[in-house]
Parts: structure tokens; sequence; C-alpha cells
């Protein structure tokens, strides 16, 4: 989604994109109409990659080379090399909690750094952990933000607008309303939040608080399971994969995300942008977001009572909720809007391409 942003935001004018997947994923293609993708078709380990990779840079004389994360990034730093054109690495962070790499990805990689013109991450957090996991120089990293649009996720203007925005989702018309926006996976942790969920609801008695899961994946015929089990399939809501995600995050009341690690979440930035108060783990670039008890809450990972007790603090006391809300908003607008990512990038590209 980051490179959505990019190529939907940067003018035209200014540069022109395309998009390799060097496997056989279609789904940028309907994410970014009228960008031409090109698709190499490897599946699983390759050797030869960087060749392909070459043929396709030479032909379509691209000047640069924008690589996300580290899978691809010695591929693409050959090539580059071999093409004539410039490397950028943006790091997202791993899913993975590994402390290391195994030596010969990491010299590789060290290789792939040496190759690379810009070097950048999301958040001072994902940096260290660039640097701990490859050994490049901290002061080789640049940290860019991930940005948001803080128009198009904005907080509902009236209680007559949220129920309106609940009845076209299918929503329950009354009740604090918790919204997860993430694909479910294990490193989600989605059946933590459950848990949570149950946990609650057993201790309170309360019946009016739901969770919301906006995101599909390989589990969710087992947390549909487990919400039966715990009691709890009513409050759970199972929204699937959506394209009304801001409508989704306007219509809810908090949002809560349970993963055992994260990068920068874009999901925080547009719940906080939302004006939602927001309660997740501290991992990742998390506490970079959230700031304690002035944004939401952070909890320790797999604290499953203390994100129960959280929750159940902001549905008890709306003015505390609100204000939570309003500011995380404000700090989104200040800090991490997509105007400020743009800008950074647009340099970098300028920059590189002076040089």
């Amino acid at each position: 989604m980051g490179v959505v942003r990019l190529i939907r935001t940067l003018p035209s004018s200014h540069v022109t994109h395309s998009v390799c997947s060097l496997g056989s994923n279609t789904e940028m293609t309907a994410l970014v109409p009228g960008t031409v993708c090109h698709r190499l078709g490897i599946e699983g380990a390759s050797h030869t990659a960087f060749v392909r990779l070459f043929r396709l840079f030479r032909r379509c004389s691209v000047d640069i080379a924008h690589v996300n994360n580290l899978a691809p990034w010695f591929d693409v730093a050959v090539a580059s090399r071999l093409a004539g054109c410039r490397c950028i690495q943006t790091f997202h962070g791993i899913e993975e909690t590994t402390g290391r790499l195994p030596p010969a990805r990491r010299v590789l990689l060290q290789l792939a750094a040496y190759m690379t013109a810009a070097i950048t991450a999301v958040g001072e957090v994902v940096a260290d952990r660039l640097v701990q996991l490859v050994g490049v120089r901290r002061s080789a990293i640049r940290v860019i933000p991930n940005g948001v649009d803080t128009s198009q996720y904005a907080p509902c203007r009236s209680s007559d607008d949220r129920a309106a925005l609940r009845k076209e989702a299918g929503m329950p018309p009354e009740g604090f309303i918790v919204a997860c926006v993430a694909a479910l996976r294990p490193v989600k942790d989605h059946a933590g939040l459950i848990e949570s969920l149950a946990g609650m609801v057993g201790e309170t008695g309360r019946k009016d608080i739901y969770l919301a899961l906006v995101g599909d994946g390989e589990l969710a015929p087992e947390l549909k399971r487990l919400s039966v089990r715990l009691g709890v399939d009513r409050q759970t809501l199972f929204m699937g994969r959506r394209d009304d995600v801001p409508a989704i995050l306007r219509a809810a009341d908090a949002f809560a995300l349970n993963s055992r690690t994260e990068g920068m979440s874009y999901a925080i930035l547009e719940a906080m942008a939302t004006g939602l108060p927001v309660v997740a783990t501290d991992v990742g670039g998390n506490g970079e977001l959230v700031r304690h008890g002035r944004d939401g809450f952070l909890v320790p990972r797999a604290d499953l009572d203390s994100m129960g007790r959280r929750i159940a603090m902001l549905a008890k006391n709306s003015r505390l909720a609100a204000k939570l809300g309003r500011n995380g908003r404000r700090r989104i607008v200040q800090t991490y809007s997509v105007d400020r990512m743009l800008t950074s990038f647009a340099g970098i590209y300028d920059e590189i391409c002076r040089a």
C-alpha cells in the first residue's frame, strides 16, 4: 500500500511509474489502474531473477528501481548496477522475530546495500532493526515515515452520519464498536483479540461491545470457530476484505491491533487520522505512533488482560475516548501526512537523478 500511495499521489509530470512483481501476483493491476504492471512469473527461490530484472530495466529505460523490503533487494540492486540505473531500498520491517539472518544472506544484503543509492526505513525502530539484521550503518538509513491521506481518513461528522455508515456496512446500530483492520494471519494475533473480548465480556457482563474484523486470510475459519467456542460470535463481526475502510473506521468507536510484531502500521495511521483512540501491542513502530495515555494505550505483547481492560476503559469513558482520538488525529496531520512522505521521496528521486 505504500507503493500504491506513491503511485496515486506523486504527480505524473514528476515521475512515470511502472510496477514489477517477481512472481505472478496481479493485485497491483487493480490497485493502480493505468500503471504498467510487469510480472516475471518467478515462483519460489531463484538464482537468476536479477537477469530478468536487468533485461526489463534496460528495455524500459528505467532511471530508478525502488525496491521494498529485503527479499528482492539483492536481485534489484545487481540488476540496477548492470542496467545503469539507481536502486532505492525502503524497509518496512519483517514479520519474523528472529534477531539475525543466516550469514550468507546477510553478506548478500550487505553487497546489495553497497550497490544501493539510498536506503530508507519507515520508522526509527524499523531502521534499528535493519541495522541489526544486515549490519548497515545507521547513518546510511534515512527515516521516512509512512503517510496517510488525512482528507480521505477523517473523523465522522455527526452521530447521524455514523448511524448511516453502520447501517450501510451491516454493523450494529448501537453499542461500542472496536475495529481491527488486518489480514487474518498469525502475526496479527486476532485469536488473542477475540480472547480479550471474551474475557472482557465475562468480567464486565457487557454485551454491547463489538469487535469488527476487517480483512481476510487463511485463519478466517479457525477464528470463526474460536468466537463460537468462547461465546462471542454475536459480538465478533467478520467483515472480510473491504474497499470502504475509511467508512468502516468512521463508523467505529475505537481501534485495536494485537500484532506480535509490526513495522510502521498503516492501519494505526489510518485509525488515528480518523480520530479513533487506539489500543495496540507495544511492538515495532507502534510506540512511535501511539503515545501511551495521549493518543491511546500500548499493552505488552500477548497480554490479553491488559488489552481487554484498556478497551473496556474506552467503552466506559466516552470523554476519554474522544480526547485520545482528537490527539491522535492532530498528531497524524502534523507529522504523518501523505504530503510529507511524498515530498521526502520526490526529493530523493530528484537528488539521485541529478547525481
